[in-house]
């Protein structure tokens, strides 16, 4: 297995977008753009070669196809709910950030050429998943969420909760969970057609 290669044209186009996003719900000034996008830069949005996201700007592009679609969902139920689409573009910015410093290269070469494992998680502090570390970060940086951004932040944490409970998420969850997997689900899918 060859890990997908570092795409700086895409990789730029993409952040131009993430940018723009961020500066539209107000948290670009409390992040150092240039710090971040380097950090972007290296950071995979999952650990597997085959969900099509493990390689260097794999988040980034993550975080911009999953922040599409859910734009367009936002639309779709904006007649049925009342839904700010300043709120569901903060959620989807931010909600994958702590990422950059939960995956690190993986440094076994066998689980790497085997497995497709090229990347493991990191040591970190505490033993908190990828929203609620998140969380921790936006509170460390001055960002204040909404109840309903903090629970949607959250909902990629609770997948393996009862389905029961999940009727009572708020349409931000269900909206940003859903981008996350359709956006995990097209990427996958495109690595699998250009394998």
């Amino acid at each position: 297995l060859i890990m997908k290669e570092f795409n700086e044209e895409q990789f730029n186009q993409d952040f131009a977008e993430f940018w723009s996003n961020m500066e539209k719900c107000g948290v670009d000034k409390k992040f150092d753009e240039t710090k971040l996008k380097n950090s972007l830069k290296t950071a995979p949005g999952l650990l597997n070669e085959d969900s099509g996201c493990a390689y260097p700007g794999g988040l980034l592009r993550h975080i911009v196809l999953s922040t599409a679609i859910a734009k367009k969902l936002l639309k779709m139920v904006s007649g049925a709910f009342d839904v700010e689409e300043e709120s569901m573009v903060k959620i989807m910015s931010l909600m994958h950030l702590s990422k950059i410093q939960m995956f690190k290269p993986n440094d076994n070469d066998w689980e790497v050429k085997n497995r497709g494992l090229n990347y493991k998680f990191a040591e970190l502090k505490g033993r908190l998943k990828f929203g609620e570390r998140t969380i921790l970060l936006l509170m460390n940086k001055g960002i204040s969420l909404k109840p309903e951004e903090f629970e949607a932040i959250r909902s990629a944490d609770k997948e393996s909760e009862e389905p029961v409970s999940r009727a009572f998420d708020s349409i931000y969850s269900v909206i940003a969970r859903h981008s996350n997997e359709l956006a995990y689900n097209i990427e996958k899918e495109q690595y699998r057609k250009n394998k």
